[in-house]
């Protein structure tokens, strides 16, 4: 990896970087709220702290800039800007600022807060030349996923020696993932094409690893390289991962980790092709909603039911959208039914609920979709069964035991099984639906999948 080679010290945390020259900055285009000098300290993966020492040249522009965003705290816009210069005299941005403490002084201020991360200006003398996304995830050797990587990134050569990296090509682009235990550092690598373009690449590329594992995994280094010398590069915040408590959130369910190689990269292009072709910035929502369920894990059995329960429904939505016309209803009994009523003398607001029920069966709703899944064979009749039993009582108070029982694991492992059913589903109709399959080098997007 070209770019990041020389960035990989910051999977070690915790660090601090001093700064000879730090600046806090408002709005575009305005003076500088404080000029002085500082630190940023990393003390885990997921944090970065500041600390700017310094005396405003005009206090009460500091003071009225300070209030500016206090009062609008919840708009992320008005947040302040840290930027500066190392002891090297290189150039630094660390992004938008959440300001904590302030103490004044009459020779000295100090601030004290959070940023976004890190963002170096690369020197064009360590960049890659070719236009290429460049990412680098923390994995420690020790956790069940990186065991797992391990094993699938290893390739076999020509003359019959391992090569540690896997190589997939699709969507137009080549992209080579490569594991090293000793720097607990998984990277990946993909050339830009129409369907990996540059910015879209660096958020897709992990979404489908989120899936697979059940685990809340992003980037810790980024690199967009757009050729000739040019680059972006990011030290980003990343959440540690958690051990198996998640482990039913995992859509890859593979038993044998050497022997289900194929299968993993398989589901891997599947899910990146979803994903790419949908085209947008943010994560897609399949991705945003296994990332509710890995969350939830963490919580009561009761949480995590009632957030399998609506990711579940989520999932059904995109296969069989609500609120479309049956093709299986009658709509001329339909309006005889409603002319009946209508000319019933009674209640109007009785008459007006019954017009309403009866104009919806007109409709698909989730539940309807979900039956057309079960006959078509998607879902099985038991997964059904399980999910409605446990959506209407947890999302209408009634907790579930936080002791386990047999009947009751059984039914939260077939809302899993459910969950993970869908998303099957979901990858088998896009590519039937896609013209050129998941390893095109048609980077259009021919479907999306919301």
């Amino acid at each position: 990896m070209a770019t990041l080679d020389r960035w990989r010290t910051f999977l070690v945390t915790p660090q601090t970087l001093a700064f000879p020259h730090l600046k806090l900055i408002g709005r575009d285009g305005a003076p500088p709220i404080v000029v002085g000098s500082g630190e940023i300290r990393m003390p885990s993966l997921d944090r970065f702290e500041f600390t700017l020492k310094g005396l405003p040249r005009d206090v009460g522009y500091a003071f009225s800039e300070i209030q500016r965003q206090r009062r609008n705290r919840y708009d992320g816009r008005e947040r302040f800007r840290l930027r500066g210069a190392d002891l090297k005299g290189a150039q630094w941005s660390m992004g938008w600022v959440t300001l904590g403490q302030v103490e004044p002084g009459n020779d000295i201020w100090t601030f004290v807060g959070e940023t976004d991360g890190l963002f170096p200006h690369c020197a064009s003398d360590a960049v890659a030349s070719e236009s290429c996304t460049e990412l680098v995830f923390f994995l420690p050797i020790n956790h069940p996923m990186a065991r797992s990587m391990l094993r699938f990134v290893l390739a076999e050569q020509p003359e019959g020696r391992p090569r540690k990296e896997h190589v997939l090509e699709t969507l137009g682009s080549t992209i080579r993932f490569a594991y090293d235990p000793s720097l607990s550092a998984l990277s990946i690598t993909a050339m830009h094409s129409a369907g990996l373009p540059p910015t879209y690449t660096e958020n897709w590329l992990g979404e489908p690893l989120r899936i697979l594992f059940g685990q809340l995994i992003f980037p810790r280094l980024v690199a967009r390289n757009l050729g000739n010398g040019r680059t972006h590069v990011d030290v980003r915040r990343c959440p540690g991962l958690i051990g198996s408590t998640a482990r039913l959130a995992a859509f890859w369910r593979g038993d044998d980790l050497g022997q289900d190689k194929e299968d993993f990269w398989q589901r891997y292009t599947e899910l990146l092709t979803v994903i790419a072709r949908a085209g947008n910035f943010e994560a897609h929502k399949i991705t945003h909603l296994y990332e509710e369920v890995i969350q939830a894990a963490r919580g009561t059995r009761w949480t995590w039911a009632m957030t399998f329960a609506s990711c579940i429904e989520g999932l059904a939505n995109i296969l069989e959208p609500p609120g479309r016309d049956r093709s299986d209803a009658d709509a001329d009994a339909v309006a005889d039914l409603v002319k009946y009523i209508n000319a019933w003398p009674g209640d109007g607001r009785l008459k007006h609920n019954a017009v309403n029920a009866v104009q919806r069966t007109l409709k698909t709703t989730t539940i309807i979709g979900l039956r057309q899944l079960v006959s078509v064979g998607a879902i099985t009749t038991t997964q059904l069964k399980a999910w409605e039993e446990i959506r209407h009582s947890v999302m209408h108070g009634s907790l579930i035991s936080p002791y386990s029982s047999e009947e009751e694991n059984n039914k939260l492992l077939a809302l899993a099984e459910m969950m993970h059913a869908l998303t099957l589903e979901i990858l088998q109709r896009s590519n039937l639906h896609s013209p050129t399959g998941p390893n095109s080098d048609d980077g259009a997007s021919e479907a999306d999948a919301d």
